[in-house]
């Protein structure tokens, strides 16, 4: 792969892959090149992570089916579990609604902080995170 972009420094056309220019030494902010760089939305990531987080939607939608069907299996479990009769079991399914809102809510600080990746490896960005 080629890149096309230049030197903020000096100008100079960057032909190779380098955290710094070969010529000034002037720091590059982004070491990824374009096919570590998910083209999955960030703003669609965590649209679904906050509206359908607990039932795990974004991770289907990033790619992560293992961890999405994870997350609607620990979601419908705790369901099944708080309609329960029993309060031990009511109470465990509160349990698991607290750690899927948990998980959640981890999830939502890694799309913010920019270290989610999606399926493939390749890490979803939030605008103007490699400038």
């Amino acid at each position: 792969m080629e890149l096309t972009n230049y030197c903020t420094g000096c100008g100079l056309r960057r032909t190779e892959i380098s955290d710094s220019c070969p010529n000034c030494g002037y720091a590059f902010s982004s070491p990824y090149r374009a096919e570590d760089i998910s083209p999955k939305s960030f703003g669609t990531a965590v649209a679904l992570c906050g509206v359908f987080g607990l039932a795990g939607i974004h991770h289907f939608y990033l790619g992560n089916i293992l961890h999405g069907i994870f997350d609607l299996a620990l979601l419908i479990a705790a369901l099944f579990l708080m309609d329960s009769y029993d309060k031990m079991l009511a109470l465990l399914g509160g349990l698991l609604l607290l750690i899927d809102f948990c998980h959640t809510g981890a999830v939502m600080y890694l799309l913010f902080t920019g270290k989610t990746v999606d399926g493939r490896g390749r890490l979803v960005v939030y605008p103007g995170q490699l400038q």
